[in-house]
């Protein structure tokens, strides 16, 4: 098990800055957003992706994720092959940037439709055959394990897998332990967070959510990705800086783990 962080945390920070400071913290890898304040964009340059590439194989860090905002509700056919074609473009720069996963959501866009289903089958296929899988988010309408299988089942891609929300699983009413049953090994990435009692992003621990607990569900059963800290503060700026926040999320995680092995 590996922990990353979203650059959703560090809106602020240049590439140069992610680099740098998530291998002094002690991060094994960082997701990168490609919306909004980009750090990374399918536009680069064969030169530049390059560039971006050497920069973090130079610090050790692996570029885990690229999160994209693409969906698939809905069942305007211009709209979904706009979104697979915006997929696809992420799938190339990640394959350029030797980034394993891309992001994508279901969306909270209308009924899940057999178009829809259609159109993502066939980009995450062409994802697929460039070495990409395109993890859908639980997230938005998309509130639980159980719900995710069956989209996972219906379209029917060795392209497609699951990035897991813990915040929207267990807001959805779904036990930690129940989606993993659900899911097991198509839980390839993992958004991990902590909320207080009125539902407000707060550092790791100090919440509600049962952190530690789906840290070491995760452990136990073999999950050999990445656990990514998704500090919000591109969207709520009065959030700790991530220097205080990055550094929290490490050590609270490292006494997780450290938990498991106590015991």
């Amino acid at each position: 098990m590996k922990l990353s962080f979203s650059t959703l945390g560090c809106p602020d920070w240049t590439l140069e800055q992610i680099v740098q400071n998530g291998a002094a913290y002690g991060f094994d890898g960082v997701e990168l957003r490609i919306s909004g304040e980009k750090h990374v964009d399918p536009s680069f340059d064969a030169a530049k992706r390059k560039a971006v590439r050497d920069m973090f194989a130079g610090h050790k860090l692996a570029i885990v994720c690229l999160s994209g905002y693409t969906q698939f509700c809905g069942d305007d056919a211009l709209k979904l092959e706009e979104n697979g074609a915006a997929l696809l473009r992420n799938a190339e720069l990640a394959a350029d940037l030797n980034a394993p996963f891309i992001r994508t959501f279901l969306g909270d866009g209308g009924e899940f439709t057999k178009r829809g289903e259609d159109v993502l089958r066939r980009y995450c296929d062409e994802a697929h055959k460039l070495g990409v899988t395109v993890l859908l988010e639980i997230h938005d309408a998309l509130k639980t394990g159980k719900q995710a299988a069956k989209i996972l089942s219906d379209v029917n891609s060795g392209g497609l897998a699951v990035l897991w929300d813990i915040h929207h699983s267990v807001s959805g009413n779904e036990m930690p332990e129940d989606t993993w049953l659900n899911l097991g090994k198509n839980i390839q990435h993992v958004h991990m967070k902590d909320v207080d009692s009125d539902n407000q992003l707060c550092h790791m621990g100090q919440g509600t959510l049962p952190c530690s607990e789906i840290t070491l569900l995760l452990e136990n059963n073999g999950f050999d990705g990445y656990i990514s800290l998704e500090w919000e503060k591109m969207w709520v700026p009065s959030l700790d800086e991530p220097e205080i926040a990055f550094p929290k999320y490490i050590d609270f995680m490292r006494k997780a783990l450290e938990c498991r092995s106590v015991g």
